[in-house]
């Protein structure tokens, strides 16, 4: 057994040079595995039995399993999710819902408890099968409800709102906009006017119309990080863009992390979540709160949150 952990921590070394070249942090990365791994490995008779014709090594227990829809990673990011699982022995299915549907496929009914990586559908179905956690998607993931919470302390706190057929901007030569809620029905982005006009004629765009949505002005914006929240803690973080650059780096400055602790001893939207936190000329804001099952990762430590997950949630 000893001889098979030190093989997978030798795997998942290998797995990470490949996505840092310069060997950034390897042997700290192979020691995180192979404790993973030892932490969630439980005597059973049966090591080689597997679950859904995947493969996967089974383990007696309350291991929870996951459900993961493919689409919503890039396949770098679902590689890293499939890999911090598999090296602690942690039971999933991939699945897919096709366009226009609530149809999962395959079909999967776990016992137990099930915790879902995946979008908005994904949520209602593990919401309608009775599944716990599930998805940790509330209500609480509106812009209307962060504003009331943190005020000054959310990035864009002076807003317009409204349907995106007819929120105001003419006051505003570029601007910002995103959706009220964590729908993900359009990534926020910086708009001018002649590209909202297109968006509003654009008949292939008839459906975001009556959406609800904020805009506020561009902001000038240094570095930018995002942090997973599990239990109302910090367990991992990224920054993802520097001076307006998509830069992906998993070092994150203290100061960044303590700000994050402050305003989860304010407010939080779930007990687990995921914040992005921009520095400004005014200092460290929040800019969103986002559903943790359905987020990137950009270049977090993802066993360390998958090792959070299972040992709260699991």
């Amino acid at each position: 057994m000893r001889k098979q952990i030190i093989l997978d921590c030798e795997r998942q070394r290998l797995h990470w040079t490949r996505f840092y070249a310069d060997g950034r942090n390897l042997q700290a990365v192979a020691l995180a595995a192979l404790f993973q791994r030892a932490r969630f490995l439980l005597p059973c008779a049966d090591e080689a039995a597997t679950l859904g014709g995947c493969g996967h090594q089974r383990f007696t227990g309350t291991v929870m399993h996951w459900v993961i829809q493919q689409s919503i990673f890039k396949p770098g990011n679902y590689q890293l999710l499939v890999n911090a699982l598999d090296t602690v022995g942690i039971s999933y299915t991939p699945v897919a819902i096709p366009n226009g549907t609530f149809d999962m496929s395959p079909d999967v009914n776990p016992e137990g408890k099930v915790y879902v990586c995946g979008a908005i559908k994904l949520a209602r179905i593990a919401r309608d099968k009775g599944w716990v956690p599930g998805s940790l998607l509330n209500e609480n993931f509106k812009f209307d409800i962060w504003l009331a919470q943190l005020g000054a302390g959310l990035l864009n706190h002076d807003i317009e709102s409204g349907t995106l057929a007819e929120v105001r901007t003419c006051h505003l030569a570029k601007f910002f906009i995103r959706p009220s809620e964590d729908n993900k029905a359009f990534d926020g982005m910086v708009m001018d006017s002649e590209m909202i006009a297109d968006w509003r004629r654009d008949p292939a765009k008839a459906h975001l119309q009556k959406i609800d949505v904020i805009v506020s002005p561009v902001k000038a914006i240094y570095r930018e990080y995002r942090l997973f929240v599990v239990n109302r803690k910090v367990v991992t973080g990224s920054v993802y863009r520097i001076g307006g650059r998509a830069e992906i780096s998993p070092d994150v400055e203290d100061d960044v992390l303590d700000y994050a602790r402050g305003v989860i001893d304010t407010w939080t939207p779930a007990q687990s979540f995921v914040m992005d936190v921009c520095l400004t000329q005014e200092g460290l804001k929040v800019i969103e709160f986002n559903n943790i099952n359905s987020s990137g990762f950009y270049a977090i430590n993802v066993p360390k949150y998958v090792d959070a997950i299972q040992t709260y949630y699991g």
